[in-house]
């Protein structure tokens, strides 16, 4: 495996690693760099030497924990800090020397703590190493201009080298640092177009789930259709009004049930019903089916705009026991109901539920209070019922499911 190719670090994201082959990469190059400076300056000027002898040590440590730890940033947090104390070093401990070339690693120091640890340690860096050039310039540049005599065409040579070196890590850094926007770049368009194909994927499937969950209610409704036929048909043999009574409060249940069913397969979506809609239809239906109430009037007020389907079915119910023991034993020839429903809580809603009619029985003996006495606690609800000059109220308190 060639020595440039990062380790395997594929526990990172691809944000991560392509950070990780940055830090890699640049100190890689760094240490090969350094290498060759630290040879040519044991020959020309060993002013220098250790410096870059202490770098090339520094370096070889993290490209040892680099490879290991698979994690670059404590690395390079340590490795930045300890460079730029040695340049630092290098500058103060030299007075008569040039410290041209010193500036040029800075910048390349800055461009790494930017690119791979952030705009905090780049602002860092950048502050430190302004301070430590605004000192070089006052108080130990004359001193280094005193010795230009001295200078020779070997240090020359090896200061244009030294130059030409930074000048190319600073084109290499960033070079480097297109290749990881490349990479992120090409990461982020991938996967984008995995979660744009998964989507597509999704709404497939939740496209065929509707499809199918509708025609479930489609054939639920037909065939309560059927059982409400059925019993219309067996009716037509009772003799006892009686038995003709129950047969048809049974069909009413069940044809509340069926119109939720029916509602649900005119939907799109299948989370939620839209419970004045319902509500509305259940009462027409109620008081058209009977034959003798013609001068019934109704509304329905809700500022619940849906609940959901577990919840619909024994509120159907509730209301169907409300609305039909009402048409049975509160009107003679005209009246008026009223359903208002509001929510309560983040759980809860409130319903309120009066007819204008004067019973003629005892309301609280009749086998539909039992249901709704029922269908309230399936809700895990309470109600009250109130008389007075008026009417009849019910308040209802429900929980949705």
């Amino acid at each position: 495996m060639s020595i440039y190719k990062t380790p395997n670090a594929e526990v990172l994201s691809f944000q991560e690693r392509a950070r990780f082959n940055f830090v890699w990469r640049i100190t890689l190059v760094f240490s090969i760099v350094v290498l060759a400076l630290a040879v040519m300056t044991f020959f020309t000027d060993r002013r220098f030497f250790y410096f870059y002898l202490t770098v090339i040590f520094i370096t070889a440590i993290s490209l040892f924990f680099l490879w290991f730890t698979k994690t670059y940033k404590p690395v390079a947090r340590i490795l930045y800090f300890t460079i730029c104390i040695i340049l630092n070093l290098s500058v103060f401990m030299v007075p008569d020397a040039f410290h041209i070339q010193e500036a040029l690693w800075m910048v390349v120091l800055i461009l790494c703590a930017f690119f791979t640890l952030g705009n905090a340690w780049g602002i860092f860096y950048l502050i430190a190493n302004t301070v430590l050039y605004a000192f070089y310039f006052n108080l130990l540049f004359a001193q280094a201009t005193s010795t230009m005599d001295k200078i020779t065409p070997d240090l020359l040579l090896f200061m244009s080298i030294e130059f030409g070196i930074a000048m190319f890590l600073i084109g290499f850094v960033m070079f480097q640092y297109g290749l990881v926007n490349k990479y992120a770049l090409k990461n982020t368009s991938d996967a984008y177009e995995a979660l744009k194909a998964e989507k597509q994927i999704v709404e497939h499937q939740n496209k065929e789930k509707t499809i199918l969950l509708q025609e479930i209610h489609h054939r639920v409704k037909n065939n309560l259709q059927v059982i409400v036929s059925l019993l219309r048909l067996q009716s037509r043999d009772l003799k006892s009004e009686e038995a003709k009574e129950s047969f048809q409060d049974a069909i009413t249940r069940i044809l509340t049930m069926s119109l939720i069913h029916q509602k649900l397969y005119e939907k799109e979506s299948l989370m939620n019903i839209d419970i004045k809609d319902y509500l509305s239809t259940l009462m027409k239906n109620l008081i058209e089916t009977n034959a003798t109430q013609e001068n019934i009037q109704y509304n329905v007020e809700s500022s619940l705009k849906s609940v959901n389907a577990k919840t619909i079915v024994p509120l159907g119910l509730i209301i169907n026991e409300l609305v039909s023991n009402s048409l049975k034993h509160a009107f003679d020839q005209s009246g008026r109901i009223e359903l208002i429903l509001s929510p309560e809580s983040e759980h809860t809603f409130k319903m309120i539920y009066f007819d204008d009619g004067r019973w003629v029985e005892n309301q609280n003996t009749t086998f539909g209070t039992q249901l709704i006495d029922v269908f309230t606690e399936q809700l895990n609800g309470t109600f009250e019922r109130v008389i007075n000059d008026e009417g009849t109220f019910y308040y209802f308190s429900l929980k949705e499911d």
